[in-house]
């Protein structure tokens, strides 16, 4: 009866870890973040998110990737296991918390203020004479608190277009957020790019795919061929393309 139980218990422990190892059994998240991810009329696009797609389909997954507002994401990444999110900017205090497929892009992190305002930063120690708006648990917020800026200093809201109406009625007095983003809320929102200037560089990095830090290595191994193969057969490089002009 003991060996019997003890081979149901191996049997189950084994049924859970094969269900647990296919990329289908996965949630995939990403956010309003264009020209990487965006909404469009109920459709997802953008860089991350066709490239997605084309691994997608080279690895015989079917599971939709859902919208969702980043600090909700990145926590369930973070905590959850069987969970996806991009595009996230690897940096080496993220590092160690989740596995990683990419680089899909590069990326500038960058304060962008309005020009009428004359703002001028030389370290993160000029940004405490400030009000800075951030997007709750994106690297523009880490970056800045990791930086030694005040949380107070900070005005933490869901969506960077929020940040932007903000910023252009004067409640706060710059955008830390991902640069390219930025500039492409501001041109696709009806405001005009000429008012707008970025101020201060925080980062260059890479942006990827980030996997819950349980998720087996090949499954990343399966997900990072794949995007080297769209890397290689020029899929890749038209995906950007379509996006960056």
């Amino acid at each position: 009866m003991k060996r019997f139980l003890a081979l149901s218990l191996a049997l189950s422990l084994i049924a859970t870890v094969a269900f647990a190892a296919s990329p289908n059994d996965f949630t995939y998240m990403t956010e309003q973040y264009p020209p990487f991810n965006f909404d469009d009329n109920g459709q997802i696009k953008g860089i991350g998110q066709d490239i997605m797609v084309e691994m997608m389909k080279k690895l015989g997954v079917s599971q939709p990737v859902k919208m969702m507002p980043w600090a909700n994401a990145y926590q369930q990444t973070l905590n959850k296991p069987n969970t996806c999110l991009f595009s996230m900017t690897r940096t080496e205090e993220r590092d160690p918390l989740f596995k990683w497929v990419g680089p899909l892009s590069s990326t500038t992190v960058a304060l962008t203020a309005m020009k009428s305002k004359n703002i001028k930063i030389t370290s993160l120690a000029d940004v405490n004479n400030y009000k800075v708006g951030v997007v709750r648990a994106d690297i523009g917020e880490q970056l800045l608190l990791n930086g030694g800026v005040n949380a107070e200093n900070l005005d933490a809201t869901a969506k960077t277009l929020i940040n932007i109406k903000k910023l252009q009625a004067g409640r706060i007095d710059m955008i830390s957020y991902e640069e390219n983003v930025t500039k492409w809320e501001i041109k696709n929102n009806g405001f005009n790019p000429d008012e707008f200037e970025t101020v201060y560089i925080l980062k260059e990095g890479e942006l990827f795919y980030a996997f819950h830090k349980s998720t087996p290595d090949e499954i990343v191994r399966q997900f990072q061929k794949a995007l080297d193969d769209l890397k290689a057969d020029g899929t890749y490089q038209k995906i950007l393309d379509q996006y960056l002009k």
